[in-house]
């Protein structure tokens, strides 16, 4: 690449960056304007539009971006044929500005993604400006008095002392922070070891006069080594917090980053539907974690979504109510103790409960049964919308909701307000990064829960178990609470031997109340570094992240909602019972990835099947493995370094040890001569990892046997 070259596209990433900046500050300022009661302060915000346009308009014209260049253009003439007059904008005028700064956020996105906008973009958008142009200015009535030029601030963040980072930069910096942190234990477990080692050398300085001054020597030095162990251990235990709250305080972003837009889609919604409604917004300076307030936009603009389509009121019928004309949407942002809470709530019809009854094809029997009803609006399908519209009815929001809110490890509530209205409570962690866990085992494997949802652990008796209304619980002394077996829902061995003794139960706090997860063994508190398990996994809801212990063991963090929704759902079939331990395996499967994550799944649900399962890392070590240890099957990914899946295949089929060995090959490629590629090298199987379910996977397995 010629310096030339270099230099155009590090311009081409600027301006790309710039675009975004810029159309969100339009859009911005277009809103305002509309809100300002003042002509004065209308005008004020006008001109300073006008800066916004041109900066942008020479930059694109810098780039050769014409599309981009010709929407600023015409904006800019409305804009400066309205500044000449000292007029404000009509509601027609701003509504086509937004529209332009919609078609300048499109070339942004496109510019994204390494597209460069044509010249004809934006071209039905500039055909209407230049007819705004060409009709005048707006009329007399928004006319004030002539005045000097304001002064227009220069925007903060080109000059407060901020650069702009990656943030993939920022994470490979909280990943190497949080594995500093992890050498802590490392360092502590050597010095115990020393330790250890001088006491033992002190025994032997007893054992006789001769070995008496080596054995001093070693002791000392030992003496030396741990003290200065214990030293380094401080130092760099010192270091490494500091680096991580650098760290965690550059990647916070204030709360309301992840509300901008959102005034405009409640402006928007509301003219559409024949309404009037307003965002507020509270708790916007709370810094929050930038990979929480990226996964929460979605989330608030359905949510918003919702409260102005089926919330908010016709004016007319707010009248009649009592009500202001004007409805309003709330959202507010609050720190509790080490999570965060969004409550988005509006003060229109409330949710209602006979529809949303009817809908999910249930009567509500009692009272109490409300908060169980009102949850159901979460599920795909379920709308209390009368009529399908482009706006809503389709009732798929507030299931994305839902299922994003989980992505981030938090869950999500629905009440009614008193006043009138309905609140979605979001409770989220502070930061995906470094979490607080509890070690839980379930058969030999080790699984963690958020302690931000763990409210307290208990140990159950065979007495405690009882039948109500179907459904197996606990009887517990707060109350009954349902319960799930872990090592049952996942489907592996259980490591209780004896169910006369007691079981350790973990008991969490849900959306619908406390539920128990039994568990064989409960392993300890820590804070461990979790990492996402990477898109072939994203359909696996049981599991919210992969976290690496001391002893190099992989641990799957639990996802919370999905425990919760598996006790509710449990029922009796033949009385409560202590839960018993699956048979053991007998077939041996060698399962070959070079994801550890994708290892440690497929290796749960094979052994909850009942099969003995061996691992490898790459091809070239799975057919030593083969050679050494032998296996009934081989379940392989396609690509690996050293040997990939095709290769692997194709030497076992020309072994006449393992020629009749069935091989499954799980991949991520959707190509079909992939497939064929596949199956033509001895494949038995060939699945996809992007239509990964498990019960297939397990079918496919004993198809191939």
């Amino acid at each position: 690449m010629t310096k030339s070259d270099q230099f155009d596209r590090e311009l081409l990433q600027m301006f790309t960056q710039e675009v975004g900046e810029r159309a969100s500050d339009i859009e911005q300022a277009l809103l305002a304007i509309e809100d300002a009661g003042e002509a004065d302060e209308k005008l004020r915000l006008q001109e300073q539009l006008l800066r916004t346009v041109h900066s942008l308009k020479g930059a694109a014209g810098l780039l050769q971006v014409r599309g981009v260049e010709a929407i600023c253009h015409w904006m800019e003439e409305i804009l400066s044929i309205a500044m000449n007059a000292q007029l404000v904008l009509d509601r027609a005028k701003l509504d086509l500005l937004l529209s332009a700064a919609d078609a300048i956020q499109d070339a942004g996105r496109l510019l994204e993604i390494g597209e460069i906008p044509s010249p004809a973009h934006g071209e039905s958008v500039i055909d209407d400006l230049k007819s705004a142009v060409a009709t005048g200015a707006d009329g007399p009535s928004g006319k004030s008095n002539p005045r000097q030029t304001a002064q227009v601030p220069v925007r903060t963040g080109d000059t407060d002392g901020s650069m702009r980072v990656s943030a993939d930069r920022l994470d490979a910096l909280l990943y190497r922070s949080g594995e500093l942190l992890s050498f802590n234990a490392v360092i502590r477990r050597h010095t115990e070891d020393a330790a250890l080692l001088r006491e033992q050398a002190r025994k032997l300085r007893g054992m006789g006069s001769e070995p008496a001054a080596l054995a001093a020597d070693i002791e000392s030095g030992l003496r030396q080594l741990a003290t200065s162990l214990r030293r380094d251990m401080r130092l760099m235990q010192s270091a490494a917090t500091a680096l991580d709250h650098e760290v965690r305080h550059a990647r916070t972003q204030p709360f309301v980053e992840a509300c901008k837009g959102l005034d405009r889609v409640v402006r928007d919604m509301a003219v559409a539907s024949g309404k009037s409604a307003e965002l507020e917004i509270r708790g916007g300076e709370i810094e929050i974690d930038r990979s929480i307030l990226s996964g929460l936009q979605d989330s608030l603009r359905h949510l918003v979504r919702n409260a102005v389509a089926h919330g908010i009121q016709s004016p007319e019928e707010r009248r009649k109510a009592g009500k202001p004309e004007r409805g309003r949407v709330l959202i507010a942002a609050a720190i509790s103790g080490d999570r965060m809470q969004v409550r988005v709530e509006d003060d229109g019809r409330g949710l209602d409960v006979v529809r949303l009854s009817n809908a999910a094809g249930e009567h509500l029997k009692e009272a109490k049964d409300e908060a169980e009803l009102l949850r159901r609006v979460f599920e795909p399908g379920v709308s209390t919308s009368a009529t399908v519209t482009s706006l809503s009815g389709r009732g798929i929001g507030l299931d994305i909701v839902k299922r994003n809110v989980e992505t981030l490890r938090g869950t999500a509530e629905v009440s009614q307000v008193s006043t009138g209205g309905a609140a979605f409570t979001l409770t989220l962690p502070l930061t995906l990064a470094m979490v607080r866990v509890l070690e839980v085992m379930a058969g030999e494997h080790v699984f963690t829960i958020d302690t931000a949802s763990v409210q307290r652990v208990m140990r159950v008796h065979a007495q405690d178990f009882a039948t109500s209304e179907g459904r197996d619980i606990l009887s517990t002394p707060t109350g009954p609470m349902p319960f799930v077996d872990l090592a049952d829902w996942l489907g592996v061995r259980s490591g209780r031997s004896d169910i006369g003794h007691a079981v350790p139960a973990v008991v969490l706090d849900a959306p619908g109340g406390p539920v128990a997860v039994l568990v064989d063994a409960v392993a300890g508190e820590r804070e461990l570094l979790a990492r996402p398990l990477g898109p072939r996994l994203a359909k696996v809801r049981r599991y919210s992240a992969g976290m690496v212990l001391d002893d190099g063991r992989i641990a799957l963090l639990l996802n919370v909602a999905a425990l919760a929704e598996a006790a509710a759902r449990v029922r009796s079939m033949d009385g409560a019972r202590m839960p018993r331990p699956i048979p053991a395996a007998r077939r041996k499967v060698l399962v070959v990835d070079d994801s550890k994550y994708v290892r440690t799944l497929v290796k749960l649900i094979l052994e909850g099947a009942g099969y003995d399962v061996a691992m490898a890392s790459n091809g070239r070590e799975a057919w030593e493995q083969l050679l050494d240890e032998g296996a009934d099957m081989v379940v392989a990914d396609v690509d690996m370094p050293s040997m990939n899946g095709f290769e692997l295949t194709e030497a076992i089929r020309r072994s006449e040890r393992f020629t009749n060995t069935p091989v499954v090959l799980v991949t991520g490629r959707e190509a079909l001569e992939d497939k064929v590629r596949g199956l033509r090298a001895g494949a038995n199987a060939y699945l996809r990892k992007d239509q990964f379910d498990a019960q297939d996977f397990l079918e496919t397995m004993r198809r191939v046997v």
